[in-house]
């Protein structure tokens, strides 16, 4: 069995060092590092595709929650057209709504000069929260935010909002129902209220396309993460061969230093 010369000094120990490392740095590190590069782009594509149809249902799903609240949270109606029953809140939004209460008009945006509801007339109301859709992502491991000096790839870890501008990023895409920015929609009547039967049927139609797109958009969620989750594994592998060849190109560095105080007379050298 062989093993490492000790009658190496310390100055040919360290050359010896620099040798080894410039030698793995000029060809055998620098191929794999490509063919890693190349896997990773290999699961971008497929994620970014899977990503893409995800956005584009979920661009649907934000127009129709904003339209609910556009026809929910209507203030130009007149006073006959709001409600103080929780009950009605309930009935027309359903699940899209939470924080269902009642309060004064003036205090949720119905102004009396266009709807006669004054400061004593009580109105429910509900919360409609917009859905949200991310991707977490470790951004020292990511090829166009690659960071191998950090000593840890998974620094800074968290979620971005998933855009066309992003796709395929990150090591899973979340879909959020009702994670994001709210609005408020009132308790609409008919009695009295000649544009009620028109709202409530849109609004019905709405929250049942709404439903069918919020839960058809799971299966492309799981199935990207699936996807996703064999290309965090091929980042993560080109993250530590980026990170070997950031070390070793310090080593060579610092091994140059070092020769340099060792050949120096004044301090007892060569050695």
């Amino acid at each position: 069995m062989s093993f490492i010369s000790t009658t190496l000094t310390l100055s040919q120990t360290l050359t010896n060092s620099s040798l080894v490392q410039s030698a793995a740095l000029s060809v055998p590190i620098p191929e794999i590092i490509g063919i890693t590069s190349s896997t990773v782009v290999k699961w971008q594509s497929p994620s970014a595709v899977v990503d893409q149809l995800i956005l584009n249902s979920f661009n649907t799903i934000i127009q129709k929650q904003s339209d609910i609240i556009s026809l929910g949270g209507n203030v130009g109606l007149g006073s006959t057209c709001y409600s103080s029953s929780t009950a009605i809140v309930t009935t027309l939004y359903g699940s899209l709504v939470t924080g269902v209460a009642v309060t004064f008009g003036v205090n949720i945006g119905l102004s009396t000069v266009t709807t006669g509801i004054g400061t004593t007339t009580e109105v429910a109301y509900g919360v409609l929260k917009y859905d949200t859709l991310q991707a977490f992502r470790y951004p020292n491991m990511e090829p166009a935010t690659l960071n191998s000096s950090t000593d840890n790839p998974f620094d800074g870890g968290g979620y971005v909002t998933l855009t066309s501008g992003n796709l395929g990023i990150g090591k899973e895409t979340l879909y959020s129902v009702g994670a994001g920015a709210s609005a408020i929609v009132f308790a609409l009547q008919g009695t009295g209220c000649a544009a009620y039967a028109g709202i409530a049927a849109s609004i019905s139609s709405i929250r049942s396309e709404y439903n069918t797109f919020s839960t058809g958009i799971a299966t492309y969620v799981s199935d990207v993460n699936v996807i996703k989750g064999f290309k965090n594994t091929a980042q993560l592998e080109y993250w530590s061969l980026n990170k070997v060849s950031n070390n070793m190109s310090v080593g060579i560095s610092s091994n140059s230093s070092v020769l340099t105080l060792l050949d120096d007379p004044n301090y007892g050298g060569p050695y």
